[in-house]
């Protein structure tokens, strides 16, 4: 009785699963730190939620029928294509256009009235006069030690985007 195969595969399959294991990683890695600068950037930039998902799924879905198109060309599935361009391509080209957008230019300054505002935990939500900037709760959110003790004015200091987008430089209670 033999028991020795003629060609052993375990090698092949084990280098290769290897392979994937550390683009996986290397992917997850990816994700993570441009999930974090992400989370940065828009709470300094004054783009919509909707907006900002759309640019996301755009470069995704784009960056996915490229893949698609030249699978053949480029040794990938279909799955690995949809991996890489969800966790890696559309993620960096997200973080690369906020950070296109953050370069600086001439800054300004906004001053609003404080009519309102409510606790949540370790920070104050504002609630401007006028409503202004009702759909940004990024920017009227300060935490408990940074505001003083009867503000009545919240000054914002913006910088217009190179892309149109305003940047927020600075926040100041008074």
């Amino acid at each position: 009785m033999r028991f020795q195969s003629e060609k052993d595969e375990t090698v092949s399959i084990i280098e290769k699963n290897a392979v994937n294991e550390r683009e996986a990683i290397f992917l997850a890695v990816l994700f993570i730190v441009c999930a974090a600068l992400l989370v940065y950037m828009l709470q300094l930039t004054l783009i919509p939620i909707l907006t900002a998902s759309r640019i996301f799924i755009s470069f995704g879905l784009g960056g996915f029928l490229i893949a698609f198109l030249l699978r053949k060309r480029l040794h990938i599935d279909v799955l690995d294509g949809l991996y890489y361009n969800v966790f890696g391509v559309a993620p960096i080209c997200m973080v690369g256009i906020l950070a296109i957008n953050m370069a600086d230019t001439e800054t300004y300054t906004e001053t609003y009235k404080v009519t309102a505002h409510e606790l949540h935990g370790d920070h104050y939500e504002f609630e401007l006069a006028n409503g202004a900037y009702a759909d940004f709760w990024r920017i009227r959110t300060i935490l408990i030690e940074t505001r003083p003790a009867r503000s009545a004015y919240i000054e914002y200091t913006f910088s217009d985007g190179l892309l149109g987008y305003k940047v927020l430089r600075e926040t100041r209670l008074f």
